[in-house]
């Protein structure tokens, strides 16, 4: 079955609880229990971009693999919740990084639609607590999509075939990016990983389509999976 996998920095000068190596140009960074994916293909890939608080965490983490803000290229962006999207306007400015997010989602991440959350009652006490980590720092400016993603597209990012595949649930826009060629899936919060082992979000905008999103991706068996919050959990 699926075990987490420990994820150990590799080489000298990585701060462990900053930038681990957790396959071949893929490095994850995980910023007040959110993590966000750093591919270094020459020019940098982020898939999502934490909260706002990330943006210096970002920064050391890019120097430690001998970048700058500048290479910053892409950012794939798995859905619009601010813990995710939070930085995603630094990087648009300062690098004209290129942003990616699916159509349903990108008038919420520019502020012209809200969004109402569901299913979440039985565990909503739970919910609030760990939400209540995020609040002062929930709200974000505006932030404008470049591609509008509808899923079923493959990017061809810096030379990495990614499959966008709409996740609907936890957000309807929601979506995961698999570059099988490489055996990873970027799950995003459409699969949980908080203990280890893939399961459904307890936040969600469509509960039945999340169940079916959760079912999806997990029947992919990709050799990596690299969920939203948790630890990657690898499938040997």
């Amino acid at each position: 079955g699926p075990e987490p996998y420990p994820g150990r920095p590799d080489g000298p000068g990585v701060a462990p609880d900053r930038i681990q190596r957790v396959a071949d140009q893929v490095y994850r960074l995980e910023d007040r229990f959110v993590n966000l994916y750093v591919l270094d293909l020459g020019k940098i890939v982020l898939v999502d971009t934490g909260t706002r608080k990330a943006e210096d965490h970002i920064r050391q983490g890019l120097r430690e693999l001998g970048k700058e803000v500048e290479d910053i290229a892409v950012l794939l962006l798995t859905h619009h919740h601010v813990d995710h999207v939070g930085t995603a306007v630094v990087w648009k400015r300062e690098s004209r990084a290129e942003v990616d997010l699916h159509r349903i989602d990108a008038p919420v991440a520019a502020k012209r639609e809200r969004r109402r959350t569901h299913g979440v009652e039985a565990r909503m006490k739970v919910v609030a607590a760990f939400m209540g980590l995020f609040t002062p720092f929930m709200r974000g400016p505006p932030l404008e999509t470049d591609r509008l993603l509808d899923g079923g597209e493959v990017l061809d990012i810096l030379g990495w075939p990614v499959e966008v595949i709409h996740a609907p649930g936890h957000t309807l826009g929601s979506c995961a990016f698999y570059a099988r060629e490489a055996g990873i899936l970027f799950a995003g919060d459409a699969v949980n990983g908080r203990r280890g082992t893939p399961e459904p979000p307890i936040v969600m905008e469509d509960v039945a389509a999340s169940r079916d999103s959760f079912r999806k991706l997990t029947a992919l068996n990709a050799p990596l999976l690299l969920p939203g919050h948790g630890s990657p959990v690898r499938r040997g």
